[in-house]
């Protein structure tokens, strides 16, 4: 009986013994093979940051029609930049064919404002005058350039609005910054009347962009 048990605890030990030597042998033989082979295993890492740039750039920044008059007789001139196509109608001042035109030159989308100074009394006085604009997405531009809230397209309107002066205009609350997408024009339309001001007449108009959410 005592032969038997020891037989057996021989018996284990010999296994436990074997089990150990595989373990050797094949560390023993992974390490040689990696010597003779040249295999080894190692990571890198490569690592930067992209800051967030918030900014906007008037392009065209200025509207100039130079000076001029209402034509004699008239009761207002009209005075339009319309989509690269500008006229005077009732007065001689110079033809300007282009508006404002706005671009987000960042890196993000961004919630864009647009403001005035003066309403169309204080800028040009007289009796009934006009001080409006119109937006419009730049030639080129694709359809996502101006979106909403929801992150739907904005519709602009098709006919001049008074230009805000306050509240401003909440343009786009998504106005998209690549190359294809990132333009805005802003045309002008203004009624002189006869009775108008005199002198050099103009207003400043502000854009103003925040990080889009």
């Amino acid at each position: 009986m005592v032969s038997t048990k020891i037989v057996g605890v021989l018996a284990v030990i010999a296994v436990i013994t074997s089990i150990f030597s595989i373990g050797l042998v094949y560390m023993s033989t992974r390490n040689l093979f990696s010597v003779i082979s040249g295999y080894a295993t190692s990571t890198g890492e490569a690592n930067l940051t992209v800051e967030t740039v918030v900014a906007i750039n008037f392009t065209t920044s200025s509207i100039n029609w130079g000076s001029g008059r209402v034509t004699a007789g008239a009761s207002s001139a009209t005075l339009e930049t319309t989509e690269g196509a500008g006229s005077v109608t009732n007065g001689n001042w110079t033809v300007v064919s282009n508006g404002l035109l706005i671009r987000n030159i960042g890196n993000v989308n961004v919630s864009l404002n647009l403001s005035g100074t003066k309403t169309a009394a204080q800028m040009i006085g007289g009796t009934s005058p006009g001080y409006k604009w119109l937006i419009n997405l730049d030639t080129g531009s694709g359809a996502s350039t101006c979106l909403n809230a929801s992150g739907g397209g904005v519709e602009f309107s098709d006919s001049y609005q008074n230009v805000n002066v306050t509240p401003a205009l909440n343009l786009c609350a998504k106005f998209g910054y690549e190359d294809s997408k990132d333009r805005l024009l802003i045309d002008f339309q203004v009624v002189v009347p006869s009775d108008s001001f005199t002198g050099a007449l103009g207003d400043t108009v502000t854009a103003t962009a925040f990080a889009a959410v």
